[in-house]
């Protein structure tokens, strides 16, 4: 992959949407260092989202997409240094302490992990898991709980939910648990949703029915979405909005159509080219396999 000198690097202006001035997540300055690395793993990174946006955050592995969404989230450990702004809905989340953050998150953001198996508790079934989620953050009877519980499996594709809202979460399978994280995700109703590599363990096919259950659960739930990917694909499916990330900081920001079709940065340029070369190979292993 093409090195891209950070001279050439495109400003890390806003991301927003023209329908809202006010944004709904702002990031100025944002720089993350772990312990006493030379480099930090997030440097100087400022952007804006909309209400209502749909923004993917690209890069490949180790640039730092996912310590940006741990900082916002305020779920890094530690050994981490955090300068710089983040707030949310006018909140600034760096001034806030444990039991206020606790209380944010879920109800006005929340995350879908890439590892839904180890993101959940191996010893509990899932509805008493999406039940804790719900204890914590609404007065609802048991009754209530348990029809909540159903009906947010039902509305990710989970059929039978009676039934398997008993289950644990080895009894499912990877595109299964990825929906329980969703529907875990959405319970509450948060204003921002921040998938982290939600379809990086998937195939293809069950990946396609994530992807797919994201954009109708976000589109019907008004919600803002920050996806997080290495996968150029699944963020011209789901996203109006690309943010570029290398070696920590943001390269190049724009519409979706303009970033994905016109890039500007020469790093943006030799992602998409590797994404388009991995493109041609699976088309070329399809036709061996029917060949």
């Amino acid at each position: 992959m093409a090195s891209a000198p950070e001279t050439d690097r495109a400003p890390a202006g806003a991301v927003r949407a023209p329908r809202d001035p006010e944004p709904l997540l702002t990031v100025d300055g944002l720089t993350v260092r772990y312990g006493s690395a030379e480099r930090p793993a997030v440097e100087d990174v400022s952007f804006s989202i909309a209400r209502g946006d749909r923004v993917g955050l690209v890069g490949e592995s180790g640039s730092g997409k996912s310590t940006l969404a741990a900082a916002v989230l305020r779920l890094l450990p530690p050994s981490a240094s955090v300068s710089g702004h983040i707030g949310l809905a006018g909140r600034d989340l760096t001034t806030l302490g444990p039991s206020e953050l606790r209380a944010l998150r879920s109800t006005r953001m929340a995350r879908v992990p890439q590892d839904p198996l180890g993101n959940l508790n191996p010893v509990l079934t899932i509805g008493r898991q999406l039940s804790d989620v719900l204890s914590a953050h609404r007065p609802l009877d048991r009754r209530e709980r348990t029809a909540t519980v159903e009906e947010a499996l039902r509305r990710v594709g989970i059929g039978d939910a009676a039934v398997k809202r008993r289950s644990y979460p080895h009894e499912l399978s990877g595109g299964m648990r990825q929906r329980v994280m969703i529907a875990m995700a959405l319970l509450n109703h948060p204003d921002l949703l921040i998938a982290d590599e939600p379809t990086t363990a998937l195939d293809v096919t069950v990946q396609s029915q994530v992807v797919e259950l994201l954009r109708e659960r976000v589109a019907d739930a008004g919600m803002t979405l920050l996806l997080i990917s290495h996968d150029v694909g699944v963020v011209s499916e789901l996203c109006t909005t690309v943010l570029v990330m290398y070696r920590g900081r943001i390269v190049e920001n724009g519409a979706a159509s303009d970033v994905l079709t016109r890039p500007t940065h020469p790093y943006t340029r030799s992602l998409l080219a590797a994404a388009h070369g991995r493109l041609l190979d699976d088309v070329d292993g399809r036709k061996e396999e029917v060949a």
